[in-house]
């Protein structure tokens, strides 16, 4: 079978690879627009399906003493889909939220994730696409292969399921008139295909599946990776297609002994792959080694697809990439604009229990969808876009570094950071935040600042002329007592108002609340108020308790309960009970 690379080019770019020529310029010859497409997980749905209801129903079951997986660290949920309380769409309705948020972003397609969310993650492809059709919105839609929680013959039946339901769908997303499939541990269908096959050999009939996964010749060999390949021409002949496969490198590596591969080895098994898909990338990370496989990759004549994305937070299994206010965002965009990059998979749209949400949310409000557009413009245009009006973000994490948490118990502590204004602005002016020390004059265009994190409210103010022009504050202070951990970003934007308004009208109150903010002013935080004597997550009672009451009498009140970071429900055990 001819590598998909070859077979779908062109003849004369064909001839330029074959006879060793410049093979950027043969990519130019047959030169493709950028998109962006955003790893969809189908199983949170905005407003819709399991999403509305956990976010209904379950929030408030969340305790410190339960005894459901994750209650002692405060569940998985740090994070939310943006919408008004109480609200539940259809699933047609959720798609159309979600598709004109996304293209206000900046965005192309989604790539929903197959299947996490199995059936409902496909109904949820389904309704994406249908109103899609039936809008005639300028967006695509396809599927991102989890080989992580898939088998191979999974992979194929969901390739097939997608051309089976959709395949002449024009929002079917295509590169190249191919369906573009995207890859997340690709790596994982082509060891378990060619452990299948080294089991087959006389000297390895009694080793164990497994053992074979690792086979060093199968994994740091170009024979190995030719083998490995293979597991994606098969589920090409199954789906009776021509594909445009995106080849993920993540996790390439998972497994096999350290001697055995270094920074040198991925670059080099990123150009062997780059010769046998169309396009090859990674999921997370970035740096050096991501500039080095890109140049392999081009070189090879495939297309380079940059990780991108802004934060990682996994309180349920552990791993944290959180930077300092929009760093690791920064870095991505540089990357893909430096190397070259021109198919990339945000990472993700809706993923809430891993905190890496593009899509808007309770903690993030529209702050990153909107910064991301701009960066997005950039990317595919060549000049950074100019804004015709301030706009003002801030970005910080809700505590200070060595804050002691109470109810909830910590499972990684990766907290600090920084408070981080950034501006886009038409003209310079002189910004502050107020209450701290801290003051500057900011150029026009884009530009940042970031100062120490400290509790108190997070409140900018841009100047002309001496004169306040604007003022933003966010809803979310930064405290001294959290009552659980949350490495993940707070946001808030200039930019809210209008994409509240472009999602909900004028009529519909916005979100704008926060779980350290004091709501009725009485000493007592949301959080506290909403946890300890009314329903978590319930805003409406976020103002119950009386600060000067003592419920357990134990000679403490309410507010010295607070202050103190103990239950105020329950007087102190006896030391002897202890």
């Amino acid at each position: 079978m001819m590598p998909t690379k070859l077979r779908t080019a062109g003849l004369a770019a064909v001839a330029l690879l074959l006879a060793g020529a410049d093979v950027q310029g043969a990519e130019a010859h047959r030169a493709r627009p950028r998109k962006i497409f955003a790893h969809h997980m189908g199983c949170y749905p905005v407003g819709a399906a399991a999403t509305a209801h956990h976010r209904m129903n379950d929030a408030h079951k969340v305790r410190h003493d339960g005894t459901r997986q994750h209650d002692a660290y405060g569940d998985r949920w740090r994070n939310w889909p943006l919408v008004p309380d109480g609200t539940k769409l259809s699933l047609e309705a959720s798609a159309d939220l979600e598709i004109r948020r996304a293209l206000r972003g900046g965005i192309d397609g989604f790539a929903i994730d197959a299947w996490a969310g199995r059936d409902d993650a496909k109904r949820v492809f389904s309704a994406l696409i249908k109103v899609a059709e039936k809008k005639g919105y300028p967006f695509e839609v396809t599927i991102c292969l989890d080989a992580g929680i898939q088998s191979n013959q999974g992979l194929s039946k969901s390739i097939q399921w997608v051309l089976e339901h959709h395949g002449d769908s024009p929002k079917l997303a295509r590169r190249d008139g191919k369906l573009l499939i995207f890859g997340y541990l690709s790596v994982f269908p082509g060891f378990r295909h060619g452990a299948q096959v080294l089991k087959q050999k006389e000297r390895n009939r009694d080793k164990d599946i497994k053992e074979l996964f690792t086979d060093s010749w199968l994994r740091a060999t170009p024979q190995g990776w030719d083998l490995m390949a293979k597991a994606h021409e098969q589920m090409e002949r199954d789906s009776g297609r021509e594909l445009y496969w995106h080849y993920c490198m993540s996790a390439f590596f998972h497994q096999v002994p350290g001697n055995l591969h270094d920074a040198d080895k991925l670059v080099e098994a990123a150009a062997f792959m780059a010769g046998r898909f169309d396009a090859v990338g990674e999921f997370l990370g970035g740096g050096e080694v991501h500039d080095r496989m890109a140049a392999a990759v081009r070189a090879k004549g495939a297309e380079w697809s940059q990780p991108l994305y802004f934060q990682y937070e996994n309180i349920g299994w552990g791993g944290n990439r959180i930077g300092n206010g929009a760093d690791i965002l920064r870095r991505c965009w540089r990357d893909a604009r430096k190397n070259g990059s021109t198919l990339i998979q945000f990472v993700t749209w809706s993923d809430y229990t891993e905190n890496t949400s593009l899509a808007p949310a309770y903690e993030t409000r529209y702050a990153i969808t909107d910064l991301n557009h701009h960066f997005i413009h950039w990317w595919k245009t060549g000049k950074e876009p100019t804004s015709d009006h301030d706009k003002i973000y801030l970005i910080y994490r809700k505590y200070p570094k060595g804050a002691t948490f109470y109810p909830f118990k910590a499972k990684r502590k990766d907290s600090g950071g920084v408070i981080e204004v950034l501006t886009i602005l038409p003209a310079p002016a002189k910004l502050r935040l107020v209450g701290r020390d801290a003051e500057w004059h900011a150029p026009a265009g884009m530009s940042h600042r970031q100062f120490p994190l400290s509790p108190g409210p997070v409140v900018a103010e841009l100047l002309r002329d001496g004169q306040v022009v604007t003022r933003l504050e966010s809803p979310e202070p930064i405290t001294d007592r959290p009552f659980r951990e949350q490495n993940g970003m707070t946001c808030f934007s200039t930019e809210f108002e209008r994409h509240w308004r472009a999602d909900f009208g004028e009529d519909v109150a916005p979100l704008l609340r926060g779980e350290y903010a004091d709501s009725d002013k009485d000493g007592l935080p949301n959080w506290f108020e909403m946890y300890w004597f009314g329903k978590f997550l319930d805003y409406s009672t976020a103002t119950v308790a009386d600060p000067d009451a003592d419920p357990d009498r134990d000679g403490k009140s309410n507010l010295e309960e607070y202050r103190a970071q103990t239950d105020p429900t329950r007087p102190p055990r006896p030391s002897s009970l202890r």
